[in-house]
């Protein structure tokens, strides 16, 4: 074969060296610029496919790595120009190397193409444990209508004592003289009374209403008085002094504390109760405190606080194992020993809420005639509740058996609960037919993690959950309940990773004042903001980025150095809108992803790339700790993080980090503004290079909320966490094209994230 002409003129003109390095430049030009182009598939077998395989899956000793990812079609042309093949980088031609890149993304390297080679199916999975638990709580309490609320504001509190003038001490002759809401309980009357009229060393305070509980888990309360006092939380309205949570009736006239604990489902009203009387102590004083689920002593607040009355609220407390959350969101596919004793003690908890009221609930009585029948019937209702669905008569016969001349009809009653609560009807929701019962199990496990309502099972009953109009309209109704409310919350903290905060602590030398009291207000704050935003009419999430205000009380006023305006609890503080940026800059979430000591780039920086711009991480080839004291001590954060991700193994995904983690240097360890850090001036400007291969120029936070808030991956990204936040399954188990649809239709209006969960549900209740 002739050689080209310009290998021509070097064979005339050099020497052997010359010649050879003139062949592989010439063949390099001669394949590059003069060939016909190959197809992306044909340059993808000739010179990939020995390091990658044939679909990618990688070449043990040559590129063990998966060549899978979310780069756009174009970013990855311009790396495959660039770098690729590796033997013989930038030896590919343009077109080729877009025709590869082509090839590539649409055979197996997109989320989309991996789903079409490898379907995810939906999973049988039983419920999580926070489904578990709300499924429980409303399958109890479909046997008694009670009251709940969403009123905030203080306790109803009636003050009676002995009025001046009285010449007698005794109880009979006390009488009203104060009535109103009070905000919290949190009195120090000293020596005299409570109200002029009244005389000091006599009186007592009944504090009556309900306790507002934002999430679910352990509740933590303490009272403190030298008087009387008991505390109920959760107590049956006809209890006596024995349902007491906190029981210090016999007053000391010593100052003293008491204590107690009780398992909480979030979302929820329960009845609150406090006595309070003083009875010739020297003084009187009261404080009543909680701890939250992570969070610190603290005056209950009347944001959690409600005048009107609640019913008891049945709560299965028992300690259940983790759900698997490998895949990014909580799953329920372990089944384990630990899960199967932990379901069993649950049922025997539930069985024991039922006991009490059995008889009332079967619409009978101990001595009725007619009380096996309907404790059999009661059985079978409570079954085809917890089952979701009508009995088939192999359920109904199982049931039956139950109940022999052995045990009393009680007895069986309580097997009959224990059965149906182990039952795989009950804690596996799919089983069963797949019809409109079944839409509407699957609809109410995606907005409340719950079971159906009476209004949804009487849809199913009429065969009115065929199509998505009806079974979104039945969405949009129980978007109103408070249960839907709760989720979205749970979704939020998700996906700010705000139960991370919980243990956030920061050195007192470098932070003085940031305590657990901070903490838990700027946790306070940062719930009011997201939930301010979901709940508004816009529910815009880009206001979820773009929001230059920050929720304070005095406490974090005063912290932050801010000035609050009139008011009082948490209040709007307009912040610099050139720095700050919604979440992304509120101080919970900055502190979370920071040192004790300092900022952290690189938390920050995996935090934003995943869930806030919905690009994929690999994992890192190897962990390395971050030792402070092991780099120059005139350092700057960045200047550490720079040097400790220098290596070609880290930039792979440092690349991407490291400039959306130094963006966000002007704000220190407790999400405050600062100018220098180790006395050097603050550098928050990078270069980072999107999804779609685009260059953007940070100067700042507010330059990555911009982006974020109208990035087509950031919003896919939210997306993806809501669904999988909602149905716990991936968007890909129902169709490849799913997410980018649900993206499309996101943005099409105007990014309503209530509306976006109505669209999930409607999706999860009826699959294709």
């Amino acid at each position: 074969m002739p050689f080209p002409r310009p290998l021509k003129l070097l064979v005339a003109t050099g020497g052997v060296g010359v010649l050879a390095l003139a062949v592989v430049k010439g063949t390099r030009y001669y394949k590059k610029n003069l060939a016909a182009p190959r197809s992306g598939e044909v340059v993808y077998r000739e010179e990939c496919l020995r390091c990658h395989g044939s679909m990618g899956q990688g070449v043990a000793g040559k590129s063990d790595e998966p060549l899978v990812g979310e780069k756009s079609i174009a970013s990855l042309a311009k790396y495959v120009a660039k770098e690729m093949p590796e033997d013989d980088p930038g030896a590919l031609s343009a077109a080729e190397s877009l025709a590869s890149a082509e090839f590539i993304h649409k055979a197996f390297y997109s989320p989309e193409a991996r789903a079409r080679n490898n379907p995810p199916r939906l999973e049988l999975a039983h419920l999580t444990d926070r489904q578990y638990r709300e499924s429980i709580t409303d399958l109890l309490g479909s046997f008694w209508r009670g009251n709940a609320t969403s009123e905030s504001g203080g306790l109803a509190a009636v003050y009676r004592g002995l009025k001046d003038g009285d010449s007698t001490n005794t109880n009979t002759n006390e009488a009203k003289f104060l009535q109103r809401v009070d905000p919290a309980i949190d009195f120090d009357f000293g020596t005299k009374a409570p109200a002029t009229g009244a005389r000091a060393e006599q009186f007592k305070i009944d504090w009556t209403g309900s306790l507002l509980v934002p999430d679910t888990g352990e509740y933590d309360f303490r009272v403190t008085t030298p008087n009387g006092v008991r505390v109920y939380v959760n107590a049956p309205s006809n209890g006596s002094e024995k349902n007491a949570l906190i029981d210090l009736w016999v007053s000391s006239a010593m100052l003293r504390s008491g204590q107690g604990q009780a398992f909480l489902l979030g979302g929820r009203s329960y009845p609150f109760k406090v006595e309070f009387f003083k009875y010739k102590d020297k003084t009187a004083s009261i404080k009543l405190e909680w701890r939250p689920p992570g969070g610190a002593w603290t005056v209950i607040p009347a944001e959690n606080l409600s005048p009107k009355p609640s019913s008891s609220v049945a709560v299965v407390s028992i300690p259940l194992p983790p759900d698997d959350a490998s895949m990014g969101y909580e799953r329920g596919v372990s089944v384990s020993r630990e899960w199967t004793e932990a379901v069993a003690k649950g049922g025997l908890q539930a069985a024991a809420q039922l006991a009490p009221r059995l008889h009332e609930y079967a619409a009978t009585t101990p001595v009725a005639p007619d009380r096996a029948e309907k404790l059999k019937a009661f059985s079978l209702r409570f079954a085809q509740l917890a089952y979701r669905r009508p009995l088939e008569e192999a359920q109904r016969a199982e049931l039956l058996k139950l109940f022999t001349p052995a045990v009393t009809p009680e007895v069986a009653t309580k097997r009959a609960v224990l059965h149906a609560l182990s039952s795989p009807y009950f804690l596996y929701p799919a089983t069963g037919p797949q019809d409109d019962y079944a839409v509407a199990a699957r609809l109410a496990l995606a907005m409340w993690d719950s079971l159906p309502d009476e209004t949804l099972l009487q849809a199913a009953a009429k065969g009115a959950l065929k199509t998505p109009e009806l079974v979104r309209a039945q969405a949009q109704r129980m978007q109103k309940d408070p249960r839907a409310k709760a989720k979205l919350r749970d979704f939020l903290h998700h996906w700010l990773h705000v139960e991370e905060g919980a243990e956030i602590a920061k050195d007192q030398l470098a932070y003085p004042g940031f305590d657990q009291g901070v903490v838990m207000d700027l946790r306070t704050s940062l719930d009011l903001f997201s939930e301010s935003v979901v709940w508004s009419d816009a529910s815009d999430y880009r206001q979820l980025l773009l929001s230059d205000a920050i929720l304070m009380n005095e406490r974090l006023a005063k912290f932050y150095g801010q000035t609050l305006p009139e008011g009082h609890g948490f209040r709007p503080v307009k912040m610099d809108a050139d720095q700050r940026a919604g979440v992304l800059t509120h101080p919970y979430v900055l502190a979370t992803f920071s040192y004790t000591k300092s900022s952290s780039p690189i938390h920050r920086g995996v935090f934003l790339t995943r869930n806030i711009l919905g690009r994929m991480l690999k994992p890192p080839p190897m962990a390395i700790a971050f030792m402070d004291d092991k780099f120059d001590p005139s350092f700057t954060m960045r200047e550490k993080v720079t040097e400790l991700t220098a290596k070609p193994a880290c930039q792979s995904c440092h690349v991407t980090i490291n400039p959306l983690g130094f963006s966000f240097e002007r704000f220190d360890a407790v999400g405050r503004v600062r100018a220098t850090d180790n006395n050097k001036p603050i550098n928050a400007t990078a270069d980072y290079t999107a999804a779609d291969g685009t260059l953007i120029k940070l100067s700042g936070a507010r330059d990555v909320a911009l982006h974020a808030a109208e990035s087509q991956a950031g919003q896919a990204g939210f997306v993806r966490n809501l669904f999988q936040a909602m149905v716990k399954q991936p968007t890909t188990a129902y169709s490849p094209e799913l997410l980018g649809q649900l993206t499309g239709h996101f943005r099409r209006d105007h990014y309503h994230v209530r509306n976006l969960a109505i669209e999930v549900a409607v999706i999860a209740a009826l699959p294709k």
